[in-house]
């Protein structure tokens, strides 16, 4: 029998098979956690997680919102802007840098 965390509906049965054969229930939480940024990792500040949110609630309509933090957006926009003249390289940035770089016009 499952343990009685495991016994609520807001939990989610997930069938797995083991490497011997034998079929088995884990369980994972149904509860998004907190979005982070992607350069960083740091916690997204404006952005809901609630299933209840609708979907102009849960993003904030301004540049890489839901995706960086506002001091990894800046540090991006500026590195497009210093490619651009000249003053950089792309190749001097960062791996997940450069994904954002190349979304920007």
């Amino acid at each position: 029998m499952p343990l009685p965390r495991n016994r609520s509906r807001s939990v989610k049965r997930m069938p797995t098979r083991t490497p011997n054969g034998k079929n088995v229930e884990h369980y994972k939480s149904k509860r998004p956690g907190r979005l982070g940024c992607r350069i960083c990792g740091a916690v997204l500040g404006g952005v809901k997680n609630s299933r209840r949110a609708s979907a102009s609630e849960k993003t904030p309509t301004r540049i890489f919102a839901g995706q960086l933090c506002a001091g990894c957006a800046s540090e991006v926009i500026k590195m497009k802007s210093r490619i651009r003249i000249g003053e950089m390289r792309a190749e001097e940035a960062s791996h997940a840098q450069r994904e954002f770089i190349k979304m920007l016009k």
